[in-house]
């Protein structure tokens, strides 16, 4: 494998901070959500303590959220224009940045060794839902008609395809600019990036896309690999982390690591290995999107890096993150239909990814939300056009 790998950038890029450290940061943007709340009830009804999407009662039919092909081109403009205005709009968690930036703050920091609250472990996807949702929450204050799409790369799987239309998502890089997305609504100029990882060897202002190029993932999961995951009886299993083996545990099999052993991160006694195997399924889709490429004044291009957007913690920097997601979320759904409402490991695993523990952030802000807590897409009031 090459040196540079997915997981040894994502270990480089951890930010190094104590779970004390981050919350004690965090306090004025609680203190400020507070005040905004107060002056704006919009926000409140979607926001507040009392009225978080946990804590609000489910409509009395769900939501649905939709394959992205599918929608209308007045849907597509709707979604598009909701994600452009919470980009910007301030954020009431943190108001120097955006709506749209606190959630690539958020992804980026659920990496740091002290917290690692959103990966390689069983609350990746719990985690994750209410991550969208929240997110989809957002973009319903600025129109209540959106929901967010999902997009089916076992069939869209083509760098030529509907979603990376100048109407959604626009295209791959241009080489001749970095790579620089130049086509669509989040091209270049147009959609400025202000998050990056702490060690970002390009931190380049705008996205950066190589569709389907490299030998990493040169193609996108297909419909076995969905078909295997979802025939899978166990969700997790032990020891609750990258080393779960991909044969029993759901959980890693539809995460994507693959081979790993044992090795210390620099900055938590908590274990997080190297994976000398393949990268697959939610892992892999990360990898095709972001691509690996030379920069264009080399006037080369190589297999081993450097990397897209969608390859870093900061990836939700690129919307495709939120479709691809709500993907892997509707295959859980799928999952969660076939086999009942279960998670593993009660107890054992990290903070966080235990049955009944609190998961960060979403307790700052208001959010009493657990991995239990999250297990039933209808009851936290949206449901998917069709599952896998």
């Amino acid at each position: 494998m090459n040196a540079l790998r997915f997981d040894d950038l994502a270990k480089a890029a951890a930010t190094r901070l104590s779970r004390r450290s981050a919350l004690k940061g965090a306090a004025p943007a609680f203190a400020a959500l507070a005040g905004l709340i107060a002056r704006n009830p919009q926000i409140a009804s979607a926001q507040a303590t009392a009225a978080t999407p946990l804590a609000s009662p489910a409509a009395s039919e769900p939501r649905i959220r939709k394959n992205v092909v599918s929608l209308s081109p007045e849907e597509r403009m709707a979604f598009v224009d909701a994600v452009v205005a919470i980009k910007n709009t301030p954020s009431p968690w943190a108001p120097s940045i955006s709506v749209y930036d606190q959630f690539v703050f958020w992804h980026r920091e659920a990496f740091d060794c002290a917290l690692m609250a959103a990966h390689m472990g069983p609350a990746i996807w719990p985690w994750h839902r209410m991550f969208l949702l929240l997110f989809e929450e957002q973009l319903r204050l600025v129109d209540p008609s959106v929901t967010l799409p999902y997009w089916d790369w076992t069939v869209d799987n083509q760098p030529g395809g509907a979603l990376w239309g100048d109407d959604l998502m626009g295209g791959t890089g241009d080489p001749d600019q970095g790579f620089a997305v130049v086509t669509g609504p989040f091209r270049k100029d147009v959609w400025p990036l202000v998050i990056f990882d702490v060690n970002d060897p390009i931190a380049a202002p705008y996205l950066v896309r190589d569709l389907g190029a490299g030998g990493m993932a040169p193609t996108l999961p297909t419909s076995a690999d969905v078909a295997a995951a979802l025939a899978m009886p166990t969700y997790d299993s032990a020891p609750w982390n990258e080393t779960s083996d991909p044969a029993v545990s759901f959980r890693n099999f539809l995460e994507g690591w693959r081979e790993c052993a044992g090795d210390l991160c620099t900055a938590d006694p908590f274990n997080h290995p190297t994976c000398s195997g393949s990268h697959e399924m939610h892992n892999r889709v990360h990898l095709w999107v972001s691509g690996e490429f030379a920069f264009a004044h080399q006037g080369l291009r190589t297999r081993s890096g450097p990397f897209g957007t969608m390859a870093f913690n900061s990836s939700p920097n690129d919307p495709v993150f939120f479709l691809h997601h709500a993907n892997i979320d509707r295959i859980w759904s799928g999952w969660l239909a076939r086999h009942g409402e279960a998670y593993l490991p009660d107890s054992g695993a990290m903070i966080g990814h235990n049955a009944d523990d609190g998961m960060w952030p979403f307790a700052e802000i208001g959010m009493d939300v657990t991995p239990r807590m999250t297990l039933s897409d209808r009851a936290l009031g949206f449901e998917y056009d069709a599952l896998p």
